[in-house]
C-alpha cells in the first residue's frame, strides 16, 4: 500500500467511495487498497506476476518474452527497456 496516503486520509477516500459507487464502507476500503497494491506493483514483480498468468493461458516463452516487452512500455510505471534476457532472468533468477 502506498506510504503517501495515511490511514485516515485512506479512511476518508474509501468512504468517498462507497458513496460514489453506492458499495458498503468496508468494500470500497477494500477496493481501494487492491488499486493502490496493484499501482505500487514494480516493473520486476509485474514480470514475474504476468509471465506466469501468460504461462497459464498457454503461451511460450518466446511470445510472453515479446508480450512482457510491449506491455512495460505502455503502463503506468516508467520501466526500463528490458532485453529478452533480462526479462528472462528476471523471472527465473
Amino acid at each position: 500500500m502506498s506510504d503517501q496516503i495515511q490511514q485516515p486520509d485512506l479512511r476518508q477516500l474509501a468512504d468517498h467511495l462507497a458513496v460514489l459507487a453506492g458499495l458498503p464502507a468496508d468494500r470500497a476500503y477494500r477496493v481501494l487498497t487492491e488499486v493502490l497494491s496493484f499501482l505500487d506493483e514494480t516493473p520486476d514483480a509485474f514480470v514475474r506476476r504476468r509471465h506466469q498468468v501468460l504461462q497459464h493461458e498457454g503461451l511460450s516463452n518466446a511470445d510472453i518474452y515479446v508480450r512482457l516487452r510491449q506491455e512495460l512500455g505502455q503502463l503506468r510505471f516508467r520501466a526500463p527497456e528490458y532485453s529478452e534476457r533480462q526479462i528472462r532472468r528476471l523471472v527465473y533468477g
